[in-house]
Parts: C-alpha cells; sequence; structure tokens
C-alpha cells in the first residue's frame, strides 16, 4: 500500500469515526418532540385543565432536599440550550419543563351542592300554604250571634269558646302576634235589628303580643245577641292584617261561628277574594254545633281561603280542633327549628371543605413554584441554558404562579359566594310561604 491509498483510507476512518461519535450524541441527546408528544396539546390555563394534567415525575418533590436528582431527571428530558434560539423553541421547552413539576392539584368543582329545602307540610295544609313565615299573625273571629248562647251538656257554647280559645292561644309561639274580631255583638235577634247587627263588626283586641289578661277581658267584654255578619267580618279582617304583607307574614285567621250567614253577604267570594289580596291569610273555619246547610258553607269558606276546616259538635271536639291547630304550629317550629340546623351544617360543611381546598391549592402552587424557579436558576448557573432561556422562562415561571394564585382565588371566592348564597335563600324559604 502506498501513501497515497494510506492517507486516504485514514481519512475515510476519521469520518466514520466522527458520524459515530455524532450519532451516538444524537441517540444520547433528550428528546423534546417525544416529550411534548405525551403532553396535551395546550399549555394549562383553566381550572379544569389544570387539575387534569398529567402530574410529572418531579411533583411533591422539593428542591432543598433533591436538587441533584431533580436536576438529573431534567436533563434526562431536555436538551442543553447552549445557543441564541428562537421563542417558538424557547416555549416548547418550558411547555416540557413545567410539565416535570406539574403537580396534582385539588379540584374544586364537586365542592358545591346545592342544598334543597323541603317544605312543611302538614295534612290538615293545601299545598299551596305549605309553609310558615318566622313572623305570625293569628287573628280569631268569634261568633257572638244569640245561637251562642245555646248549651251543650249544660254549659253555654260562648263559654266553652272562650275558654277553648285561651287554651289555644296560651300554647302559641311565643313570637306571635294575635288579635280578636268579634260580630253579632250589637243589638238582638229581632228583623228590627239585623241591619244594626249586621253593619257591626269589631277588632277588640289589635293583632298585638299575647297578653293573656287583657285578651281575657276583651274576650269577656260581650256576650251573644244579634245576627251573623261572617262576609262583613272577613272584609274587616283585610283592615286588621294592612300592616302585615305575606312577604314578610303568614297571616292566620281562625273563624268560630255556629251556623250560616245571615246578613244577606257572600262569605266565600269574601274569603277567596282576601285570601288572593297581597295580606293572602290562611282562613280557617272551626264550625261548633252547625247543621249541614251552615256545614258546607264553612267548609267552602276554609277551602277558598287555604285553610282547613274543622267539625266540633261539643267541647271535647272543640278543644281537639284547636289542639290539632296547636300541633300542626309545633310541629313547624320543630321542622323550622330542624331545617335550619340542617342548612347550618351543610353550610359550614362546604365552607370547610372550601378552606382545605384553597389552603391545599397555595401550598402546592408554592411548592410547584420554588421547585420551577430554583432549579431553573441552577441550570443557568451551571451552564445548561443560556441567559436567554432563563429570562424567557422566568417571565413563563411568574405568569404561571400569579395566574395558578388568580385561579385558586377566584374559585375560593366564588365557591363562598355560592355557598352563602344559597344558605340565605334557603333560610328564607323557611319562613316564606309557597306562593299558589
Amino acid at each position: 500500500m502506498n501513501l497515497k491509498d494510506l492517507m486516504k483510507l485514514t481519512t475515510i476512518f476519521v469520518i466514520f469515526s466522527l458520524n459515530l461519535v455524532a450519532c451516538s450524541s444524537n441517540e444520547n441527546e433528550p428528546d423534546l418532540k417525544a416529550l411534548l408528544k405525551e403532553l396535551p396539546d395546550e399549555y394549562p390555563t383553566s381550572i379544569d385543565e389544570i387539575v387534569n394534567y398529567p402530574t410529572g415525575p418531579l411533583a411533591e418533590k422539593t428542591y432543598r432536599d433533591e436538587m441533584e436528582e431533580m436536576i438529573d431527571v431534567i436533563k434526562t428530558h431536555l436538551p442543553r440550550i447552549e445557543n441564541e434560539v428562537d421563542e417558538a423553541y424557547l416555549h416548547d421547552w418550558w411547555q416540557g419543563y413545567h410539565s416535570l413539576f406539574a403537580e396534582k392539584y385539588p379540584d374544586p368543582t364537586s365542592i358545591f351542592q346545592e342544598k334543597i329545602v323541603q317544605p312543611f307540610s302538614h295534612p290538615a295544609l293545601q299545598e299551596e300554604q305549605s309553609v310558615y313565615k318566622e313572623n305570625l299573625n293569628v287573628l280569631i273571629i268569634l261568633d257572638l250571634s244569640g245561637s251562642m248562647n245555646k248549651q251543650i251538656k249544660g254549659k253555654p257554647m260562648i263559654q266553652i269558646a272562650r275558654e277553648a280559645i285561651q287554651d289555644f292561644l296560651s300554647k302559641l309561639p311565643s313570637h306571635a302576634n294575635v288579635g280578636l274580631r268579634v260580630y253579632g255583638h250589637i243589638g238582638s235577634g229581632k228583623d228590627s235589628d239585623k241591619e244594626r247587627s249586621c253593619s257591626r263588626s269589631d277588632l277588640i283586641y289589635d293583632i298585638q303580643p299575647y297578653n293573656k289578661s287583657e285578651f281575657k277581658e276583651a274576650l269577656n267584654k260581650y256576650e251573644p245577641k244579634g245576627w251573623t255578619p261572617i262576609a262583613f267580618s272577613l272584609e274587616q279582617a283585610a283592615e286588621d292584617f294592612a300592616e302585615y304583607p305575606r312577604e314578610e307574614y303568614t297571616n292566620l285567621v281562625y273563624v268560630v261561628s255556629d251556623g250560616i250567614e245571615t246578613c244577606d253577604g257572600d262569605p266565600i267570594a269574601v274569603a277567596k277574594s282576601l285570601s288572593d289580596s297581597e295580606i293572602h291569610p290562611i282562613i280557617n273555619v272551626i264550625g261548633f254545633g252547625v247543621d249541614k246547610k251552615a256545614q258546607k258553607q264553612l267548609e267552602q269558606i276554609a277551602e277558598v281561603g287555604k285553610g282547613l276546616y274543622a267539625k266540633a259538635g261539643n267541647e271535647k271536639e272543640l278543644n281537639k280542633a284547636f289542639h290539632d291547630q296547636e300541633d300542626m304550629l309545633r310541629m313547624w317550629k320543630e321542622w323550622q327549628k330542624q331545617t335550619k340546623e340542617s342548612l347550618d351544617k351543610h353550610k359550614n360543611d362546604q365552607i370547610e371543605e372550601i378552606e382545605q381546598f384553597y389552603d391545599e391549592w397555595k401550598k402546592v402552587n408554592d411548592r410547584e413554584r420554588a421547585n420551577i424557579f430554583f432549579i431553573i436558576n441552577e441550570l443557568r448557573n451551571t451552564g445548561y441554558i443560556t441567559d436567554q432561556a432563563h429570562r424567557y422562562f422566568a417571565e413563563m415561571r411568574s405568569e404561571r404562579t400569579e395566574r395558578y394564585k388568580k385561579l385558586g382565588h377566584e374559585w375560593y371566592t366564588n365557591l363562598n359566594k355560592k355557598v352563602m348564597r344559597n344558605y340565605e335563600d334557603n333560610n328564607k324559604k323557611i319562613f316564606k310561604e309557597l306562593q299558589p
């Protein structure tokens, strides 16, 4: 072999060796494109994207304790940046870099659970009136027509009615206001007194907190004498409740009568008009010792007044009619108490869960921020990336930190608002009657 051939062979060997080294170097170089293929197409910017973003191999680690191991992972996945590169490449490198640190963030989307209050109901109540408000007014409309002087087992009906009414009112919720309106207390049952008697219906105990002695004095002020102007009394009741609109008050009427309308009025039409008014009272009727004709009319009054009708043929039945009302009001107060406790617990549990979410979000975000910050500094200090790349990544890191911080705080604030709005709305529903 001559010198010329030897030189040619040597040149071929050197070229082959250089190509072999280059190939070996390319094989060991981290593949950024391969890493990016494993990631979502878009960089996470929304709460759903952050929560569902793949957790990186450096999640839950800390730069203070595991700096070298973390840098080894970086170098395994990301190539060096030794020269100036364009922004598109820096963006891809940053996306890959961030993915290695991506933490598992808590998911707030399922925290809020709307609480729906089941309304209070009672078999005696019509569906439209199945909820009472906190502010409660009770108006007794008492029949003092002459027939209330009749006796049952030797005891005047008016005496039985008075005792039952007093017992009923004494067991109402302490915050309830009561009023007493009477009719039939003027004139007599004679035809000559009809106009005079039918034109009078008086509120003798204004709607106010119940005072036992004062109410008793008013209750005993008049004796049964005249006619039965039920329709006129219901018309007057509208004025009694004028200051108590249904938006704020539950207004209950209890008509206690032993007979039919005798003053040519239409109590059914008046009761319906009153029920449909802004006062929107619940008109309950207790027929005391009534015949079938009177019972039919009184039942219709209660029906259009969206209240209940109770028939009482004697003292025991009258007391039972009032006791049933007491029981319903007691059940309502218990429902109110239990519902309020349930709402409080639901609200407090959700607020606690929101606090836990936010504490965890801040902790995870801070750990991710610190790891990204200090590792990128170390990579710059050791020459693995350029100053140009470091500046770009520092800007991206700051933007990421603020965005994650803002998103976490927005969800924290909005969840609290939703929970409190639901809580406040339900509290209103506890005391707000359903609209027909």
